[in-house]
């Protein structure tokens, strides 16, 4: 079972492994089972392995699980880091809530130690209850699709080794190297969905519906959603151009997509300007295309969706900008980098605005709608309009989108 085992995660983090690697574990049997084998392919790799906790502050028995996980990182001299959550204000899904946290914790957690990729202990099991989860909320095939085995949030690779194995492997892979670990009590919480699902998963096995059979479902629909996204792209390099950091589509080409198409299309547009790590819900994006079908106005996360002389343009809504301010040296709205002469720490860059453009007589001559040119960046010097490297490029301002304007179009195939 090691070998196999060892072989799952020789092969996801590649020929050529982080010298230094994090492991999130919880205390429970598929988190322990995964620092088992880390430990040793960590010796075989000569890898610097640290291990990081989570406290949500929810549960009592937490502190005694840490302490496990903290006693069992001595015992294999690993350094061990205990991350505390304490920010939830009661409303919402409370699941959901801690997972984001989670993420955004061992993010920061990774950045400051030079960390990289972080490892997750994810099984098959989750794969299939997440497929039972989904599939009752009426997902499509993207949240039907299979747990990508390596992704990337927040500039970190976050990897799933045991994406194949399952839940029930693990425990016996511990109990043959004589561990322990501990069972979250909450596994037991029917108010939970997943919890549910798990007990419908034994009904569904008793019917032939294994499992397995549910993981190979979520793989074909992953190899689907790549088909598509594929379709998208080359459809993108035919009627998509960027100019000043705004989406510029061919109203008469998108018309003619099938529909999958279009809604893929505008949902990575909208993601794509907004910098948002999740796509627009399904109902919101269907109504904005009922919208440009019109060639009327709308808005959506915070961007604005117009179309005029045959061209569609997505842009940055005013309203969603108007407050954000940043100095020079830093990045405006998540995407833009303005760089200049001149090192005045009271410089600030801002949303051209109102005031901006009325500064700037020549803006017609750029090609894009005058509501796409208010959300550019521009510097100003208090209430004092400096440069609008957009709308007025100059040798001693610019402006540029981050991560480039062909990000657009390679983002759509590594969804």
């Amino acid at each position: 079972m090691i070998k196999t085992l060892l072989e799952s995660v020789r092969f996801e983090l590649g020929e050529i492994p982080p010298r230094r690697l994090g492991v999130a574990v919880s205390g429970g049997g598929d988190s322990i089972a995964l620092l088992s084998v880390l430990t040793k392919y960590a010796q075989l790799q000569d890898i610097d392995l640290h291990v990081v906790t989570v406290d949500h502050g929810l549960r009592p028995e937490a502190e005694e699980e840490i302490s496990f996980v903290a006693d069992l990182c001595a015992h294999w001299h690993l350094p061990h880091y205990v991350l505390h959550w304490d920010n939830w204000n009661g409303k919402g899904n409370l699941l959901a809530e801690a997972r984001n946290a989670r993420y955004t914790l061992i993010t920061k957690w990774a950045s400051s130690n030079m960390i990289s990729q972080v490892v997750l202990g994810h099984t098959s099991d989750d794969q299939a209850e997440t497929f039972i989860m989904r599939l009752v909320r009426g997902a499509g095939v993207d949240g039907l699709s299979a747990m990508a085995s390596k992704t990337i949030y927040r500039d970190i690779i976050w990897v799933r080794p045991f994406l194949q194995i399952t839940r029930e492997s693990l425990r016996t892979y511990l109990r043959t190297e004589g561990l322990s670990w501990r069972e979250d009590p909450s596994n037991e919480n029917r108010d939970y969905q997943r919890i549910r699902v798990r007990d419908a998963l034994t009904i569904f096995a008793d019917l032939g519906l294994s499992v397995d059979n549910l993981v190979q479902v979520t793989m074909k629909m992953a190899d689907a959603k790549k088909a598509l996204n594929w379709q998208v792209s080359i459809a993108a390099r035919d009627m998509v151009t960027i100019c000043g950091g705004a989406v510029v589509i061919d109203h008469c080409q998108f018309q003619a997509q099938p529909c999958e198409i279009k809604r893929r299309l505008l949902a990575h547009s909208i993601q794509w300007i907004a910098g948002n790590v999740y796509s627009p819900r399904g109902p919101a994006v269907f109504r904005v295309m009922q919208f440009m079908q019109a060639k009327q106005t709308s808005t959506l996360n915070g961007c604005q969706i117009l179309t005029k002389d045959d061209l569609v343009y997505i842009f940055r809504e005013y309203n969603a900008v108007r407050d954000i301010s940043c100095a020079t040296n830093q990045i405006w709205d998540k995407r833009w980098m303005v760089f200049g002469s001149d090192d005045n720490p009271s410089l600030s860059v801002r949303a051209l605005g109102f005031s901006g453009i009325r500064q700037t007589k020549s803006w017609r001559d750029i090609g894009l709608p005058r509501a796409a040119l208010l959300s550019t960046p521009s510097v100003w010097c208090e209430g004092d309009l400096l440069a609008a490297p957009i709308v007025l490029p100059d040798e001693k301002w610019t402006a540029f989108l981050q991560k480039g304007e062909e990000n657009y179009f390679a983002a759509l195939l590594s969804h």
